[in-house]
């Protein structure tokens, strides 16, 4: 149950700081959501081993780096993240056969929202850090909330990667499904009370 705990929070706390503080630290921020973003995808995609997680940790810490002496590619690595992540909300709404044109419209919508992004650096740093950061927060408070029993029963006893490897498949998959409406509503409306709280945070 611990490894659920833990999993849940870190993806809570992660997008909670890059929805409400994406701007004021945006280097923190593209690192932890670069992080986060390649670390799901690698548990999901893979068969969850160490070498996933490592080349998951490099590629976050590398992204911060980078970001730090090539802005608008940070900018645009953030706005594609947030664009990524609104394209998959977006399927989950579609007929199942979109689910064949998954990768295709997620890989899109980032490409579209990543160069938007570069256009208008400011404001994208605040609506993608607040939409990415709400698109984690969002599906993961509603799956505590909603499904913790069917959670609990995902946990496998001393293994953290195998249980992290099944939480984000099910969250990602049998539960966005199920509650595809609710995480795009909670998802929009956060993402907006995130953007308008760093508007009036000082530079």
């Amino acid at each position: 149950m611990e490894f659920v705990i833990a999993y849940l929070l870190v993806n809570i706390v992660a997008g909670a700081l890059a929805c409400f503080f994406g701007r004021r630290l945006f280097y923190v921020v593209l690192g932890l959501l670069v992080f986060l973003g390649v670390f799901n995808i690698a548990l999901t995609s893979t068969d969850g081993s160490t070498l996933s997680l490592v080349i998951a940790a490099v590629l976050g810490v590398a992204a911060a780096l980078l970001s730090k002496f090539v802005y608008r590619a940070g900018v645009f690595l953030v706005g594609f993240i947030a664009g990524a992540a609104l394209g998959f909300v977006v399927t989950m709404l579609l007929p199942e056969e979109a689910a064949d044109f998954l990768w295709v419209i997620v890989v899109v919508a980032g490409l579209l929202v990543g160069l938007a992004a570069a256009r208008w650096s400011d404001l994208a740093v605040r609506l993608g850090t607040a939409w990415t950061g709400a698109a984690y927060v969002v599906p993961n408070v509603l799956a505590a909330t909603l499904a913790l029993p069917e959670l609990s029963a995902l946990a496998v006893p001393g293994d953290a990667t195998a249980t992290f490897d099944a939480l984000s498949a099910y969250i990602a998959g049998d539960f966005s499904a199920a509650y595809g409406t609710a995480i795009l509503l909670g998802t929009i409306v956060l993402a907006v009370v995130g953007t308008v709280v760093q508007a009036h945070q000082k530079n």
